[in-house]
């Protein structure tokens, strides 16, 4: 970790880690913090028993400031340096679950994961074809990280669904494998689907859904399942773009044969402009899996990565968290990952649990 932040000229310091309860919504929270404010928040303010009348003005300010809205990347920034990096995550899951729905869709999630683990659960649609498409380098890691969702398409095939796996380019960029995604979507276009994809899948399935395809093409397509898509990019790889560290950078592309348009695709400022000329007709529900991220809850997987981005503000460990957000969607939160959600051990319920509320909800 100290070699990696060196070269990313990043001072990665150490973090606190305060211990802390509370409940954020419907999900209830044990975890470490890095800041008696961030803890005073979720074990005080959130729970209804603000006692200090100071640090109760400061936030009180916050919140008439944000008002119903989720607070953007910049006013996460602002916030980390005022209170913490924790106490902005907490208020970004805040405000979130203020949103329209999300609430709703919380205890929809909660209430069939209840039943996945009971096996109590009863799975609709089963003439709905699930696509997954597969993270980056899915085919040498992908059992490390999750990327080649293996687990979940065994379990949903065992459940009677047909499972279409979208064997896109593991080091392709993100226009290539959005068009590869557009093809598979075309050949099934007289069938019911709902697409899911994790991390680098994200900005494929955007562009696909969003530009690539006609409308004609996505009439069938009735949901997408966005898991910590890294949407507008991942600031990590801009720190490694030029200079020494783009020499080091280099280095270890060409070690493993990977592509450097692969991860230029997925820079900051060529994911956010991308980002912003896209728009996915509005018949296709979207729904996002946000890792929380509390600095108590990242990875060894993240740690190192988490580290260098603090200085941006709350992010899962690979990308800042608003921008996993896609946009004209739903949010549920995962109180206790961060980007890689196949460290959570009750990631296979949780996966089933989230395909079933999707399902569900195509009724509604």
């Amino acid at each position: 970790m100290a070699v990696v932040c060196a070269v990313a000229g990043t001072n990665c310091g150490s973090v606190a880690n305060l211990p802390a309860r509370g409940t954020l919504g419907a999900f209830a929270l044990d975890t470490t913090v890095d800041d008696e404010v961030a803890r005073y928040y979720l074990e005080r303010y959130l729970q209804g028993r603000a006692d200090n009348p100071e640090l109760d003005q400061r936030i009180g300010r916050l919140h008439t400031t944000l008002s119903t809205g989720v607070p953007s990347r910049d006013q996460l920034k602002g916030i980390s340096k005022e209170f913490s990096v924790d106490f902005a995550a907490l208020v970004f899951a805040n405000q979130l679950l203020k949103q329209d729905g999300n609430p709703g869709l919380q205890e929809d999630f909660l209430a069939s994961f209840d039943k996945v683990k009971t096996g109590s659960i009863q799975y609709r649609h089963k003439d709905t074809l699930v696509m997954f498409v597969p993270g980056y380098d899915y085919v040498e890691n992908g059992h490390a990280t999750g990327a080649d969702f293996a687990r979940p398409r065994k379990l949903l095939k065992d459940a009677g669904y047909d499972v279409h796996f979208v064997d896109i380019d593991p080091i392709g960029t993100v226009e290539e494998n959005a068009e590869y995604l557009a093809n598979a979507v075309r050949k099934n276009r007289g069938r019911s689907m709902v697409i899911a994809g994790a991390s680098s899948a994200g900005p494929a399935i955007h562009l696909a859904l969003g530009k690539v395809l006609k409308p004609s093409d996505v009439e069938n397509v009735k949901a997408w399942l966005n898991l910590g898509g890294i949407l507008q990019g991942v600031p990590i790889l801009d720190k490694f773009a030029s200079g020494p560290k783009g020499l080091f950078f280099s280095s270890i592309v060409m070690f493993k044969g990977w592509r450097h348009s692969s991860f230029e695709s997925m820079y900051t400022p060529v994911s956010r402009q991308r980002f912003s000329t896209l728009s996915v007709p509005r018949h296709i529900a979207i729904y996002n899996y946000v890792g929380l991220s509390l600095s108590g809850n990242i990875s060894a997987f993240g740690w190192d990565k988490y580290l260098m981005m603090r200085e941006d503000g709350p992010n899962d460990g690979l990308t800042l968290l608003p921008d996993i957000i896609a946009p004209n969607s739903l949010s549920i939160i995962s109180p206790t990952t961060d980007h890689f959600f196949a460290e959570d051990p009750d990631i296979d319920n949780k996966t089933m649990a989230l395909v079933a509320t999707l399902l569900e909800r195509l009724d509604r």
